[in-house]
């Protein structure tokens, strides 16, 4: 693959590769973790990849990955923890989540390529990326009732939607790590490779062949009904099916799929 264009920010790198973005999270002597900097630069990407004229009209999908063999992200940089009092702990939580939840609704398909350890708010940015893939070395974990917390950057609410509430509240209530294995094998990954981020590229080459209107409203059908309910999902289900069948891309699809069944 080659690099059309490359932007980089001192904690957050963007290569772009045709239809595809890959941002690496760049602290790698600090595992990753995500401090308030590193936050900002995920939210303005995000906020990029929602404009329509914030320069990523192109792409269909982003991939993110840790830079270094260690860790993906180890979770919250517990600096910025120290000090807190309650007012300013809702207010650092309710941004990463607004961060977080900008990532979730991107129009383009999203994949956390796990390339080490995904720990409490690492954990929380793979599981508000649509699609993850892991090296089988890679550990899962939610730790931060062992400093006497919990997940607040949307572990609660995203975990037991993969997993299932027992297997989720277990992690987060023991604050124990499992393996990569362990995580496909109970819904947490799609996917296991030795090169995460080669498995996230043709996981995302699959994927972007489709309609990226299609992409979008799928996305955004299944988020919807997860959010409010199986008859707001299926009101909204309807609306984007509409939609679908409004664009050029499905006019074409299906006349090509016409022209196929023809006798020759």
């Amino acid at each position: 693959m080659t690099v059309e264009t490359a932007q980089t920010h001192q904690v957050l790198l963007r290569e772009r590769f045709g239809d595809i973005l890959l941002a690496t999270l760049n602290r790698p002597q600090k595992g990753n973790s995500l401090n308030t900097e590193l936050i900002d630069a995920i939210g303005s990407l995000s906020t990029d990849l929602n404009r329509p004229d914030g320069g990523y009209a192109e792409v269909k999908a982003l991939i993110i990955t840790g830079a270094g063999s260690r860790a993906f992200s180890s979770g919250a940089d517990i600096t910025s923890l120290v000090g807190l009092d309650e007012n300013a702990a809702i207010a650092q939580m309710r941004h990463g989540q607004q961060v977080f939840d900008a990532l979730e609704n991107a129009p383009q398909v999203t994949i956390a390529a796990i390339n080490g350890v995904a720990l409490g708010g690492g954990l929380e940015l793979a599981m508000a990326c649509d699609l993850r893939v892991a090296a089988p070395t890679a550990l899962l974990g939610q730790p931060e009732i062992t400093l006497a917390n919990l997940p607040g950057w949307g572990g609660t609410q995203r975990l037991p939607r993969l997993t299932g509430q027992g297997r989720a509240l277990e992690m987060i209530l023991t604050g124990d790590p499992i393996t990569a294995a362990q995580a496909l094998t109970i819904g947490l990954l799609n996917s296991l490779g030795d090169d995460p981020v080669a498995t996230a590229f043709a996981l995302a080459e699959k994927i972007v062949r489709h309609s990226p209107t299609a992409i979008d409203a799928a996305k955004q059908a299944v988020y919807l009904g997860e959010r409010q309910g199986i008859r707001q999902g299926l009101e909204g289900e309807a609306a984007l099916v509409g939609r679908c069948c409004a664009s050029p891309e499905q006019r074409v699809a299906v006349q090509a799929f016409l022209d196929r069944k023809k006798p020759k």
